[in-house]
């Protein structure tokens, strides 16, 4: 025999079916949904050179390569060659390519001991940012645009025995390999923003 359905249970039924439909004003993005260059007709798209507008040289390269990777990898978009072939261009600027010190230690408590000032402070731990800007246009008409902001840490060659010989070389290393990384997750936000954040 069935057992009868309480009034609190009904509630929390419909409760359910009402937020289902709703769906809260959230929607899931599946692979299936078009993204917001295809509901714009968009399928071919042009990158053009990244410009650096920072005294960091090269930085532009690693940039353009990781933005090409994504949407290169991104599907209903395809990168071209030339302004000519493309239905929209899409614009970048590096606005901030540094690193800074985020750790620091004396440079007596580094080994082997007592080589060092109590007074000198040596790094032992930086942080690389990139800011870029980006904008998507087509024609004279921005589509869109936004500005993405990120860092990450990198461990510092801090042996005071190296100083003047390979440390600065191998803190630059360690930069250089450090932005490459926030590029890559930069430029994954990027593709999502471009997507989906119109």
């Amino acid at each position: 025999m069935a057992r009868p359905v309480s009034r609190l249970s009904c509630f929390l039924l419909a409760l359910a079916a009402t937020l289902a439909a709703s769906g809260c004003g959230y929607a899931i993005r599946t692979s299936r949904d078009p993204s917001q260059l295809s509901r714009l007709g968009i399928t071919r798209l042009y990158v053009s050179p990244i410009q650096n507008e920072t005294y960091r040289p090269g930085v532009e390269n690693g940039v353009y390569s990781q933005l090409v990777r994504m949407l290169s990898a991104t599907p209903g978009v395809r990168t071209v060659k030339s302004p000519g072939e493309s239905q929209a261009t899409l614009e970048g600027k590096i606005l901030l390519a540094q690193r800074t010190v985020s750790g620091e230690i004396k440079a007596s408590d580094l080994n082997p001991r007592n080589r060092g000032s109590e007074q000198l402070l040596v790094a032992t731990e930086y942080s690389a940012t990139l800011e870029c800007s980006f904008a998507l246009r087509q024609g004279e008409k921005v589509l869109w645009s936004a500005n993405f902001k990120r860092s990450r840490p990198f461990p510092a060659n801090s042996q005071i025995g190296a100083l003047g010989s390979t440390g600065a070389l191998i803190n630059e290393s360690e930069f250089e390999r450090a932005l490459l990384e926030v590029a890559s997750d930069l430029m994954t936000e990027v593709r999502s923003s471009l997507l989906q954040g119109f």
